[in-house]
């Protein structure tokens, strides 16, 4: 009971101190804009120093890395340079606006998330090679001065590269949305929420009662596969009521963001798997890790992403399915 007490308090006060931010880029223009990009950048910049903190890097190694992954958030530079001849390219064009609509949010999706064509530096992925050669020189320089076995240097090494990429790139899509569509957030935020919580209810009532063997048994023990399809299920159903929305509208609506049924047809699909194998993946990396969470900073939960691991995972997804015509 007192541990639910901390979690129910913990997520109360982040939420109080979330919410307000959340509002504040939709509604703020180029303020509120410049407020958001400040905002999930450090949460970013923290979420990856919390996951690559442990074992084999040392605490500056950590942090040199974790400040480098802004480099994620820096580009493409063009995207903050005022163009005349392209707007829908440059996020300044469109910051003095309350929200942007759908086609435009792709174009952004294209050129930020998905490493766009940078006009200044003429490449396409540098921030990504930076950053690369950037871990790959520290941990050639740990693989003599570390006395950890070969095989944990290497699994060290894969999970640096994959977070320091990844959990920027969720967050800035996340940003994105938040600056584009509220309710589109809002989505984001509940979708895995909802099937986590479906499949943690159905792994309680059923688990293990139809299907003996675990879901992730090496990886995740108490999952079920009854938990994780009753959470399929009912994260496929709340994924079309919150999509579907915008269809039963007239004319334009912020709640209108899958267009067609393609990207319809694939969200109801795609997303609640993405938010379970979000879940999974983190837990995979905390196992490899050897611990239980990732920090301490939130009460009761552990880390940022202990608690936004899926949703990082639908952020990505959500991006990708935008994209299809």
């Amino acid at each position: 009971m007192k541990d639910i007490k901390v979690r129910l308090k913990s997520a109360i006060i982040l939420l109080l101190i979330l919410i307000p931010f959340l509002f504040v880029i939709y509604y703020g223009k180029i303020s509120g804009k410049i407020i958001g990009i400040i905002f999930y950048s450090l949460i970013s910049t923290w979420a990856v120093y919390e996951v690559i903190s442990h074992r084999i890097l040392r605490k500056w190694e950590s942090i040199i890395i974790s400040i480098s992954s802004v480099l994620i958030w820096l580009m493409p530079i063009n995207w903050f340079i005022n163009q005349e001849n392209n707007p829908n390219n440059s996020f300044i064009n469109l910051a003095s606006n309350t929200g942007i609509d759908i086609q435009t949010l792709v174009e952004q999706i294209k050129l930020t998330v998905f490493f766009g064509y940078d006009e200044i530096t003429k490449f396409r992925v540098l921030q990504l090679l930076i950053l690369i050669t950037l871990i790959s020189f520290i941990y050639l320089v740990e693989l003599f001065v570390s006395k950890a076995k070969l095989k944990r240097k290497i699994n060290s090494y894969l999970i640096v590269i994959f977070v320091t990429w990844f959990i920027p790139l969720a967050f800035k899509a996340i940003f994105i949305f938040n600056a584009a569509n509220i309710y589109l957030l809002f989505a984001m935020i509940t979708i895995p929420i909802f099937t986590d919580s479906m499949a943690y209810i159905g792994g309680s009532l059923l688990g293990r009662k139809i299907i003996k063997v675990g879901f992730a048994p090496t990886i995740s023990p108490k999952k079920s596969w009854e938990g994780v399809i009753i959470g399929f299920i009912f994260g496929s159903l709340f994924v079309f009521i919150t999509m579907y929305l915008g269809h039963l509208m007239q004319g334009p609506s912020i709640f209108l963001i899958l267009t067609n049924w393609r990207q319809l047809v694939t969200g109801l699909f795609i997303l609640p798997i993405a938010s379970i194998i979000g879940d999974l993946v983190f837990s995979g990396i905390k196992r490899i890790l050897g611990i239980k969470d990732f920090s301490n900073l939130i009460p009761g939960h552990g880390g940022f992403m202990d608690r936004f691991d899926s949703m990082s995972f639908v952020a990505i997804s959500m991006s990708l399915i935008l994209l299809i015509k």
